[in-house]
Order: C-alpha cells, then sequence, then structure tokens
C-alpha cells in the first residue's frame, strides 16, 4: 500500500488508512477516514500502548504524518 500523506496499518483483521487527522482522547486514539465522503474511523485504546514513553512515541508517528483535528 502506498500513500502520499497518512496513515497506514494491518491487522489480523483488515488494513486501514487514515488522513483526514486524528482525535486524542483520555484513553483513545480516534483516527478519522481517509475519504471526505465516507465517515469512517479507526480507535485505538491507550491500553496497548506500554508506558509513556510509547505514547510519546506513537504521538510523534502520528504527528509526522497527519493532523489533529
Amino acid at each position: 500500500m502506498t500513500l502520499r500523506s497518512g496513515l497506514a496499518w494491518t491487522s489480523s483483521h483488515r488494513a486501514s488508512t487514515v488522513s483526514q487527522g486524528y482525535r486524542e482522547t483520555a484513553g483513545h486514539f480516534v483516527l478519522l477516514s481517509r475519504d471526505p465522503n465516507i465517515m469512517y474511523l479507526s480507535v485505538l485504546p491507550k491500553r496497548g500502548v506500554h508506558g509513556a514513553e510509547g505514547l510519546d512515541r506513537l504521538r510523534a508517528i502520528r504527528n509526522q504524518h497527519t493532523t489533529r483535528v
């Protein structure tokens, strides 16, 4: 999968892309769909990240490839 901007990830269930942006809540990262005509989002629970350093690393990756909305 090739992206000009945004994030891409693959899980055992599907491959996803995001370029519209993301939101961060106290317990989750919410990633918004690449297609502005389709409202699709993915929720990544923060409990899956190990420690504050892991959260900071994930934020840095997100900020490099997409924007906060």
